[in-house]
């Protein structure tokens, strides 16, 4: 393959379909820093190693940017995703499934594919949007500040 082939997306020939691939049954979403998101992954490649069940991990770097790309629609998109297995047979079905309009669905699914949260199947000219997942788990650590400087935490 050459370094411009789209198709080459760094796995194996027989992972080439997102089927294929091993994938853990739970897809944890984190809000974390990019060095913890970095030492976790380390650390679940390493119990992958040994073998152990580990969850596929999508950290963002704040709240604000897990809540612009998981809004409600995409959260209800994903649900019904794993409520009928993981597959749907096409972004026209699915868009239909949930009773919406195509273009948004196909922008979600798009927008969802770019994150890490579901995978394209191109069978053709039928693109089936795919979630291996059998839950997505949202892990979001709220604590306070001990800065007093801080104009949200300092008292009045």
């Amino acid at each position: 393959m050459t370094d411009n082939d789209p198709t080459d997306d760094g796995w194996p020939a027989e992972y080439r379909d997102p089927r294929d691939r091993p994938h853990p049954e739970t897809l944890r979403i984190t809000v974390e820093p990019f060095e913890q998101a970095r030492e976790e992954t380390v650390a679940a490649a390493r119990t992958v190693e040994d073998d152990e069940s580990t969850p596929a991990v999508v950290s963002f770097a704040s709240i604000d940017d897990l809540r612009k790309i998981l809004t409600e629609r995409r959260i209800e998109l994903l649900r019904l995703l794993i409520a009928i297995d993981g597959a749907a047979e096409s972004i026209t079905a699915l868009a239909d499934a949930l009773d919406r309009d195509y273009r948004p669905v196909h922008d979600d699914v798009g927008v969802l594919d770019q994150y890490g949260l579901i995978f394209i199947v191109d069978e053709g000219q039928t693109k089936r949007p795919y979630v291996p997942y059998r839950r997505i788990r949202l892990d979001v650590e709220l604590a306070g500040g001990t800065d007093e400087t801080d104009p949200a935490v300092a008292s009045g």
